[in-house]
């Protein structure tokens, strides 16, 4: 009966241990495109800043292309692809700034993004015209 107690004891303490230990607070891989748009990642929208509705992707770090990717949130656009199709852009929480490129794998010509917090349109030479990101600064 004693190794019973004993044993039922230890296995309540490891599991107050278990619980009270804190989370890590980096930045999880398995957050992004997810169809929320949380700090650290780029955040490509369907729409022009402009409309309130509009679906997006997620992007963290560095994406090549955007062809293969589909506008996940709910909303204008979910479904369509990313590729040729943003139209406005988020960012925040992040050390950098992120690119977004005309071409895929990082050619052509880029805008630079600014990371706080704000959803802004793409410049007009962009809308419509985005291939690939990354965070580069």
């Amino acid at each position: 009966m004693r190794i019973g107690a004993k044993l039922a004891g230890l296995v309540l303490a490891a599991g107050a241990v278990a619980a009270t230990t804190t989370p890590a607070t980096a930045y999880s891989f398995d957050n992004y495109r997810d169809g929320r748009c949380v700090a650290e990642e780029l955040c490509m929208y369907y729409h022009s800043a402009g409309y309130s509705s509009s679906s997006f992707m997620d992007y963290y770090d560095e994406e090549p292309t955007h062809h293969d990717d589909r506008f996940l949130a709910s909303g204008p656009g979910q479904g369509q692809v990313v590729g040729n199709n943003a139209s406005s852009a988020k960012c925040w929480g992040t050390r950098y700034n992120y690119a977004i490129f005309f071409n895929s794998n990082f050619t052509g010509q880029r805008h630079n993004h600014t990371c706080d917090g704000v959803r802004r349109d793409t410049p007009g030479w962009l809308q419509n015209n985005n291939a690939s990101s990354y965070e580069p600064y």
